[in-house]
């Protein structure tokens, strides 16, 4: 049963973000709108750093909260359709995690589309991911990765690019609310439109500026369809109210094909990222537990 404040937050999205979609939605209208949302999300940031970092022309940021080791990171790619990135909200839900972990984050600013479509931000997630192995010097062991809606769709695709390029793997995964298959017609998401409180099949088009005609079965694109064994622990999560809440155990099912170690978990109740918004308390438990499982494989 969700909490008071869950539910609440589900209604409160309908009318603030469900709203919002259309077949005709605009990418840059749609940027200029969560801008203006990512701007109520003040503070937070006490006992933590933010220092921007340039890796090889990509933009980023490390978030270093007082509690953490150099030598431990989190890599987080952050969600938005691939079209937006709201920083501030971001800084917030990295340094908690971080904290949890006793790690610095460094947080992506991959390239957005519709000015720069696929391949552009794969390309640059795994630019960063390689820095951090051999130009940082972390260690395999002590790396994770992390990333919601869109950004754990990369997160996904970061780790079969690295090992396709022989990259060591880090050392697990946590991925909330991907699209793993982003061949809308392999599931009939009108029948489960109505119980989203973010999204309708509206909101779907927005990706398409980031596609651009390329191949939806290419791996970069839809990870379910790339080689996921070697793959390091993945933990996928989704709310049990959101459109994607079948991917977890459609990755599982083809994972565990595969002998990979993917574990799929869906929170009744939830919408889509409600791990983002610490108010909630399911989100709290939700990052909680884990981050237990990520310092479970961490060295």
């Amino acid at each position: 049963m969700p909490s008071t404040r869950a539910k609440l937050f589900n209604s409160v999205s309908k009318v603030l973000v469900r709203s919002l979609w259309s077949s005709d939605t605009d990418a840059h209208a749609m940027r200029d709108r969560v801008g203006k949302i990512d701007r109520l999300f003040i503070g937070g940031m006490r006992n933590c750093s933010v220092e921007p970092v340039l890796i090889e022309g990509v933009a980023a940021e490390w978030i270093i909260p007082k509690n953490s080791t150099p030598e431990r990171v989190l890599y987080y790619i952050h969600g938005g359709g691939f079209t937006s990135f709201t920083p501030r909200l971001y800084r917030r839900l990295c340094k908690d995690i971080g904290s949890r972990l006793n790690a610095r984050v460094l947080l992506i600013d991959y390239r957005l589309a519709p000015e720069h479509p696929f391949p552009a931000a794969p390309n640059d997630c795994l630019t960063v991911y390689k820095w951090l192995l051999q130009s940082y010097g972390v260690s395999p062991g002590k790396l994770c990765i992390a990333g919601d809606s869109a950004g754990a769709n990369l997160a996904l695709v970061t780790m079969l690019m690295a090992k396709e390029a022989g990259l060591a793997m880090p050392s697990s995964a946590w991925l909330m609310s991907p699209g793993v298959d982003c061949d809308w017609s392999n599931e009939n998401y009108e029948a489960m439109q109505d119980s989203d409180p973010m999204f309708t099949t509206d909101a779907l088009a927005i990706m398409d500026h980031y596609f651009n005609g390329a191949d939806r079965k290419d791996y970069r694109i839809s990870p379910i369809n790339g080689q996921l064994d070697g793959l390091p622990p993945v933990l996928i999560e989704a709310g049990g109210l959101e459109i994607f809440r079948n991917h977890p155990e459609r990755l599982a099912n083809v994972a565990n094909i595969n002998s990979a170690q993917v574990t799929p978990k869906v929170w009744a109740g939830m919408g889509h990222v409600f791990q983002g918004f610490g108010f909630i308390p399911e989100a709290k438990t939700a990052r909680r537990d884990a981050c237990e499982y990520l310092r479970g494989h961490m060295a």
